[in-house]
């Protein structure tokens, strides 16, 4: 793939400034313009998320992410296999899982902001409104504190979307979630799940189906 190696071929390049644009804020702008316009070289609809890793001192993880579009998993993972030796970044395809889902349990994790409000992944709750047991699929409605005030921001649904990634990771918000409806969170709201216990709530739903059929023969 000639624009995956093109795609290395200037990051490299241009790896330090990437680093101190993301680290220190230098010409971050510009930079993150640039890099933005060289991934959407290989596609548009490919993103890629910054993190500080949490294993190697001094360098960061770049999340390649095609959204779940199936399509582009091809490229995602390309992006990670074709990647040269970097200095400060490791390369990642996917959005995996978070493994440490404590600080969201407790109601520490960072927010996104949206003007005057900030949402955070713990605040969100959601109800199952439907699941397909041979698709293994779910609809859900996701209930967002202050939806009515932040609903007109531009990337506010693919935000709830990568929160939702975050939980259960990329691959597994393509298999199971069909469809999510939006709404606001309301106080007296009774029989809601946290967002957080997605993934559980995902195995349980799967065990259930198994023992129906085990009965069934």
């Amino acid at each position: 793939m000639k624009q995956i190696t093109k795609f290395w071929n200037w990051f490299q390049d241009n790896e330090e400034a990437i680093k101190n644009a993301v680290a220190l804020g230098i010409n971050a702008e510009e930079v993150i313009l640039h890099l933005n316009r060289n991934c959407s070289y290989i596609s548009k609809r490919i993103q890629f998320l910054i993190n500080i890793h949490s294993n190697n001192q001094g360098k960061y993880t770049i999340i390649f992410t095609a959204a779940g579009y199936r399509k582009l998993f091809p490229k995602i993972i390309a992006l990670e296999e074709q990647a040269p030796v970097l200095k400060y970044f490791i390369p990642q395809a996917f959005i995996k899982p978070m493994q440490n889902l404590m600080e969201y349990k407790k109601g520490t994790d960072l927010p996104c902001v949206y003007e005057n409000y900030k949402i955070k992944i713990s605040d969100l709750q959601m109800v199952l409104k439907d699941y397909n047991v041979f698709t293994k699929q779910l609809k859900i409605k996701l209930y967002i504190p202050n939806y009515e005030e932040i609903k007109q921001f531009e990337n506010l649904e693919m935000d709830l979307k990568y929160s939702l990634m975050i939980i259960i990771g990329e691959i597994a918000f393509k298999k199971h979630i069909k469809h999510i409806e939006y709404a606001q969170l309301q106080n007296d709201e009774i029989g809601l799940l946290s967002v957080i216990e997605l993934p559980e709530f995902i195995d349980y739903l799967y065990k259930i189906n198994s023992r129906q059929k085990t009965r069934l023969l």
